[in-house]
């Protein structure tokens, strides 16, 4: 499969570049900055784009001899900051930062996860499978429990982002049914005959 298209610092134009500091320890003890990679954002052309702002590979996190920073500057592996995926491929969290373009708007989707989400610029809708629909001001949040749904940018002339915790859930029924990914594709616009 062809990996996605690339950018780091932002994936919507006029969204200032969101930088990420790690806090760790020099060798006496005491706490300081430490180096970390530019954000990696891939982009959905019409929809903004995402970012692994943070991962680790389990919970409790592994955080002597700074393994979880090791884990997460190296180019691949399950932690890399290089990694596009929402949720860990095993127990772990990740820290995402989502921009969504003026209009964007999300596939209706599920993971197999708890997440929670965080508007922090904009006005962000998120809305579920069901038809119902809140809209997210900067600090509201929505906490998902392997729920349908999508995010879409309420504005269609400023970029809006969100940043997002995912942890991995035990999957269970819902409806009869057992929780999985799943990733609908939206329906296309209609065309305007002019």
């Amino acid at each position: 499969m062809p990996q996605p298209e690339s950018r780091t610092g932002h994936a919507s134009e006029g969204l200032r570049e969101c930088k990420r500091y790690i806090a760790t320890h020099n060798p006496s003890g005491k706490s300081i900055y430490t180096e970390s990679p530019d954000q990696v954002f891939a982009l959905v052309p019409g929809v903004g784009g995402m970012a692994r702002s943070y991962s680790v590979g389990g919970i409790p996190a592994t955080l002597a001899h700074e393994a979880d920073i090791k884990a997460y500057r190296s180019c691949d592996g399950p932690s890399s900051f290089t990694r596009p995926e929402i949720v860990p491929p095993q127990p772990g969290a990740n820290l995402l930062v989502i921009d969504l373009e003026p209009g964007g708007m999300t596939m209706m989707h599920r993971t197999v996860s708890v997440d929670y989400s965080i508007c922090c610029v904009g006005e962000i809708e998120h809305e579920l499978d069901g038809g119902e629909k809140v809209r997210l001001f900067p600090g509201d949040h929505v906490v998902q429990r392997g729920t349908m749904h999508r995010w879409s940018n309420a504005s269609q002339t400023q970029p809006a982002r969100l940043i997002a915790v995912t942890i991995p859930c035990v999957p269970f029924d819902i409806a009869g049914k057992e929780l999985k990914e799943v990733h609908i594709p939206n329906e296309p616009k209609p065309q305007s005959k002019v």
